[in-house]
């Protein structure tokens, strides 16, 4: 039953946090937990169904399973795999471990639920795991960073709870299928509370502070993951009647997110900047076409964004810093085939994930926004350029095996996923653009340097977040 797919994570996170001074314990009850959600996944591949819980009626508690689900529970599970196996062997407690496993289990319940109240529960609990990931560390950006976010969810986050409260004033449900009756307002306060979360460029402003100083494995979770669940919700919420007079404002603001965060990301010097920047862009070309190639993508990107953060963050770890300049002639071969391989799925190079899912976008955009994405798409090549031409060391480096294996996992999906979906149709127009970009790289790279982060300030963040708000509310009043 799809249900087991957050209960069973939930438990074991419950024992593991009782059971957090026995670290071995709780490392087996993540993995138990996570092969758990792979076999029920198995058995639910191609079911399409939804159901109520309880015998409330319409207050019941819906959940269901679509083809809208899958891309995203298995976006949860890989990523998730991938990080617990790459933080063997390294000094995380128990404590860690346990809320890796509740994190499956709230996340799971996202992607699984069919009514507006419990997504906010889910959500918030998804929420308040990942603020305590972000300050796992205990450094003082890393509380920084975590602050910076709080703040401005609970601002984000009651806007939709008035949504909810609006909606099931009228329908005297929280079921999804309301959305279809309901008018403006409800729309814009929902939608407003989502996009804080959303990795969306100057909506979600918190977002490369909480990357640049997370712990490793929890980069991939906030890029990966955590920020996918706003696109999820858009996707699902746009098969809506009130939701459709949306889809235009989605395109524009997700080709502008795309195109902005390119150019931040161009001009980045450090590692997990360029990342951090390029969730913004990656989510943009998500958010814009908002379908079930969106959805892909939003799982292609989730791993090789995720391979990318974890690679960029181990070798932060093993060098002492992120600056690229100073990687230079030191990265070992063990530690740039998988840095290769993530920065060739972004580009969108044939036979990577990458590649499938960016096409599946670009064909279902027309106008002017599928130039601005071509753009983009360019400058995602000159971006990641300056990893893929930053030099090996010919000096032997011992890597772990669980590395190996979490590298393994990523890159495994990335090639299977590239393969299966390889269309001959769209492999010059994405080796024009990598032709395009490389050159560009070398032409630019001396004029590239570090844009104003004006916009992430706190108190800029919220006005720009506001500022929104206001913008839709005259849609409303119109």
């Amino acid at each position: 039953m799809i249900l087991y797919l957050s209960i069973i994570p939930l438990l074991l996170g419950g024992v593991s946090l009782i059971l957090n001074q026995r670290t071995k314990i709780t490392i087996v009850l993540t993995f138990t937990s996570l092969l758990t959600s792979i076999v029920i996944l198995l058995f639910n591949i191609g079911k399409n169904f939804e159901m109520v819980i309880g015998n409330w009626g319409t207050l019941g508690i819906s959940i269901g399973y679509d083809e809208f689900a899958l891309p995203f529970l298995l976006a949860v599970i890989v990523v998730l795999s991938a990080i617990t196996l790459n933080s063997l062997q390294k000094s995380y407690d128990g404590f860690f471990y346990a809320l890796i496993t509740l994190l499956l289990g709230s996340l799971n319940a996202v992607f699984i639920t069919r009514d507006l109240f419990n997504v906010y529960v889910s959500f918030e609990l998804a929420s308040i795991i990942g603020f305590i990931l972000i300050a796992y560390g205990r450094k003082g950006k890393q509380i920084w960073a975590t602050v910076k976010y709080m703040l401005i969810s609970a601002l984000g986050f009651n806007f939709y709870l008035i949504g909810i409260g609006l909606v099931y004033m009228k329908s005297g449900t929280f079921s999804f299928s309301a959305l279809d009756y309901m008018d403006k307002l409800p729309a814009v306060l929902i939608f407003t509370g989502l996009s804080v979360k959303s990795g969306l460029f100057l909506l979600s402003m918190w977002l490369p502070d909480a990357h640049a100083n997370a712990i490793t494995e929890v980069s991939p979770i906030l890029s990966g993951l955590m920020v996918k669940i706003e696109d999820y919700l858009v996707i699902r919420f746009l098969q809506y009647g009130s939701f459709q007079w949306l889809r235009n404002f989605y395109l524009v603001i997700g080709t502008f997110s795309a195109v902005a965060g390119v150019l931040f990301a161009m001009n980045a010097k450090k590692a997990k900047d360029v990342l951090a920047y390029h969730t913004f862009s990656q989510i943009g070309f998500i958010i814009a076409a908002s379908n079930m190639a969106a959805a892909w993508h939003a799982f292609s990107h989730a791993v090789f964004k995720g391979l990318l953060f974890m690679t960029a963050g181990n070798i932060k770890e093993r060098l002492g810093t992120q600056k690229i300049q100073e990687w230079k002639g030191k990265i070992n071969i063990k530690e740039y085939i998988p840095l290769l391989v993530g920065s060739a799925a972004i580009m969108g190079t044939p036979l990577t994930s990458g590649f499938v899912t960016k096409n599946g976008i670009m064909d279902s955009i027309s106008g002017p926004a599928k130039y601005f994405l071509v753009v983009a798409s360019i400058g995602t090549v000159i971006s990641f350029s300056k990893l893929i031409f930053v030099g090996v060391s010919k000096e032997k480096m011992k890597l772990r095996w669980n590395m190996w294996l979490a590298y393994g996992i990523m890159v495994a999906a990335i090639f299977i996923h590239g393969i299966i979906g390889f269309d001959t149709h769209h492999t010059l127009d994405a080796l024009i653009m990598i032709a395009t970009g490389i050159p560009l790289f070398f032409m630019l790279k001396k004029f590239l340097n570090p844009l104003p982060r004006i916009f992430e300030r706190l108190d800029n963040a919220l006005i720009l977040y506001l500022l929104l708000f206001g913008i839709m509310l005259t849609f409303v009043l119109e």
